[in-house]
C-alpha cells in the first residue's frame, strides 16, 4: 500500500485546500500537506533502495529508475511550495487567481507527474502523461491575461497533439508484442516487455515505427526541436513557481517515459536505431536553443530556451549510451532541475520588484537587489556548466563518453554550443546587472521563504559539484542498472 500513499495525499489535499478561503490558512495547509507528501515519497525511495522494487497490483510499480525521479520530484516540489508561500502573498482573491485554487491545481499536477513515475503499464503511463497537460493548462494561464490565456491554449493544443503521437507509438508497440505471442493482458507491462524483447523477438519494423512515434510524442512534452514551440510561451506566462515545476519536473517526467521506451527498443532491435534518433534530436535542440538564447529579450523566455538546450544535452547522453553517457544523462536531469528552479525563483523576485522581465528594461540590478543578484549569478554560472557547480560534472561525463566513442562531431557541436550559451548569458547578465539603475524597488530584500528555497537550491548546485553524497550515488547507480 506504500505506493498508493503518494498518490492519495495530493488528490485528497487538493480537495481539502479548496475548503479554505483564507489565503494564510490555505498556504499553511499546503505546506503541511507538501511535507507529508515529501515524507511519503521519501519512504517509497527508501524502500526501493532497500528491497529493489515495490509492486502494487498490475499497474503500480517502483524500481530504481522510478525512485531516482521521485526523489527529484520531492526535492523540487518542496522548494516550489516554500517559495510559493511568499510569492503568492500579493495575490488577490478571485475564482482562479487565489492561493487555494493555485495550491489545489499544483497538487493535482503533482499527482499526475508522480503517477507517471509509478506506472507499471505503458498505457497507464500515457494516460497520466496526458493528465499532466490537463492538470497544468490552467496553471499556465493562471493570471488570466491575454498572453497567459494564449500560452495556456497553445500549451494544451500542441502537447495534446504531441501526446497523440505517443499514443500511436504505444498502440504499435502493443501490436508488435501481441503478434510476437505475448499475452495481451501483459503486452504493455514494462517488465514483461523487457523480459520478452530479447527472447521472443518483437517485429523489428513495428518496434522502430513505435519508437519514432514515441520520440515525437514524448519529445513534444520534453521540448525537443522542432516540437518546442509551446515551451517558451508557457514558461514565460505561467506564475514563477509553475515555471519551475514545468522546467524542473514535467520535462523530466517526459524524459523518464522516453527512457522506458528506449530500454525496450534497445533490447529488441539493438541500441543503434533509438540512439541515433536521440542524438539527432539532442543535437538539434542544443544548436537551435543555443542560438535563440542570444536574441531573447524576456528573462523567463531565456530560461525556457536554456531548458530546451539542457534537454538536448540529456538526450545526447542517452544517445551515446555507455556508462558515462547514462551516468551523465541521469545526473543532469537532477542537476538541471535544481539549478533551473533557482533561476526561476530569482526571476520571480525580479518581476515582483522591477515590474518587468524584459532584460532591456532592467539595469543596475546588482546595486538595488544584491541578494537576488547573488542567486541569479550562482544559478547562471551553474546552468552554463562552469566548475565547481554540479552541471559541470554531468556535462563533463557526457563529453567524456563522446570522446571515448570517438564521436568528434558531437564533441565539437557540444563545445561550440556551450560556448555560445555562455556568451549569451554573459551578455544578458551584463546588461541587467551593470549600469546605473533606472528604478529602485521598495522590497529588494529576500523574505524567509525566498531565503530558504533559493538558499537550498544554491547550496545543492554547489555541494553536488564538489561531492556526490553516498546515498544519492547509490540511487543513481540503481537507476542506471534498471536501464542497462
Amino acid at each position: 500500500m506504500l505506493l498508493l500513499l503518494p498518490l492519495a495525499i495530493p488528490v485528497l489535499g487538493a480537495g481539502l485546500i479548496l475548503l479554505f478561503h483564507n489565503p494564510r490558512a490555505a498556504t499553511r495547509l499546503a505546506l503541511l500537506l507538501g511535507g507529508v507528501e515529501i515524507a511519503a515519497l521519501g519512504a517509497v525511495v527508501w524502500q526501493v533502495h532497500a528491497h529493489g522494487e515495490l509492486q502494487q497490483g498490475r499497474y503500480l510499480r517502483a524500481d530504481g529508475l522510478s525512485a531516482f525521479f521521485l526523489m527529484g520530484i520531492a526535492i523540487v516540489s518542496g522548494l516550489v511550495l516554500i517559495y510559493a508561500s511568499g510569492y503568492l502573498r500579493h495575490m488577490g482573491e478571485g475564482r482562479f487567481s487565489s492561493p487555494r485554487w493555485f495550491y489545489a491545481l499544483v497538487f493535482l499536477f503533482l499527482f499526475t507527474m508522480i503517477s507517471v513515475c509509478l506506472s507499471a503499464n505503458l498505457g497507464l503511463m500515457w494516460i497520466m502523461m496526458e493528465g499532466t497537460t490537463l492538470a497544468s493548462a490552467l496553471l499556465v494561464g493562471f493570471y488570466n491575461t491575454e498572453g497567459a490565456v494564449e500560452a495556456g491554449w497553445k500549451y494544451l493544443i500542441v502537447c495534446t497533439v504531441g501526446i497523440a503521437f505517443a499514443l500511436f507509438g504505444t498502440i504499435v508497440l502493443y501490436l508488435a508484442a501481441v503478434k510476437a505471442g505475448m499475452n495481451p493482458g501483459s503486452a504493455l507491462d514494462w517488465v514483461s516487455l523487457m523480459n520478452a524483447a530479447p527472447r521472443i523477438g518483437l517485429e523489428p519494423h513495428l518496434v522502430r515505427l513505435a519508437f519514432v512515434f514515441v520520440i515525437v510524442g514524448y519529445g513534444t512534452k520534453i521540448g525537443f526541436v522542432p516540437m518546442h514551440s509551446w515551451l517558451p510561451d508557457a514558461h514565460a506566462e505561467a506564475p514563477t513557481p509553475i515555471s519551475a515545476l514545468l522546467s524542473a519536473v514535467l520535462l523530466n517526467c517526459a524524459m523518464y517515459a522516453l527512457m522506458r521506451y528506449d530500454a525496450i527498443v534497445s533490447r529488441s532491435v539493438g541500441a543503434a536505431f533509438p540512439h541515433i534518433l536521440l542524438l539527432i534530436f539532442g543535437v538539434m535542440s542544443m544548436v537551435v536553443a543555443g542560438l535563440l538564447i542570444l536574441v531573447q529579450q524576456n528573462l523567463k523566455r531565456l530560461m525556457a530556451y536554456s531548458s530546451i538546450e539542457h534537454m538536448g544535452i540529456i538526450a545526447i547522453g542517452l544517445g551515446l549510451g555507455g556508462p558515462l553517457g547514462l551516468f551523465g544523462a541521469l545526473l543532469h536531469t537532477f542537476n538541471h532541475s535544481v539549478a533551473k528552479s533557482l533561476l526561476f525563483f530569482s526571476a520571480g523576485n525580479i518581476r515582483h520588484n522591477m515590474g518587468t522581465l524584459r532584460m532591456d528594461g532592467i539595469q543596475g540590478m546588482s546595486r538595488t537587489m544584491p541578494q537576488t543578484t547573488a542567486a541569479l549569478l550562482v544559478g547562471g554560472l551553474a546552468i552554463v556548466g562552469l566548475p565547481p557547480f554540479s552541471l559541470f560534472i554531468s556535462e563533463f561525463a557526457i563529453l567524456s563518453e563522446a570522446f571515448a566513442q570517438a564521436r568528434y562531431l558531437v564533441v565539437i557541436v557540444f563545445l561550440v554550443v556551450l560556448s555560445v550559451v555562455f556568451g549569451g548569458f554573459a551578455y544578458h547578465y551584463f546588461r541587467m546587472l551593470c549600469g546605473e539603475p533606472d528604478r529602485h524597488p521598495e522590497n529588494s530584500k529576500l523574505i524567509p521563504s525566498e531565503y530558504i528555497a533559493m538558499g537550498m537550491a544554491a547550496l545543492c548546485v554547489l555541494f553536488f559539484g564538489v561531492r556526490i553524497p553516498y546515498v544519492f550515488g547509490r540511487l543513481l547507480q540503481e537507476a542506471m542498472a534498471v536501464l542497462r
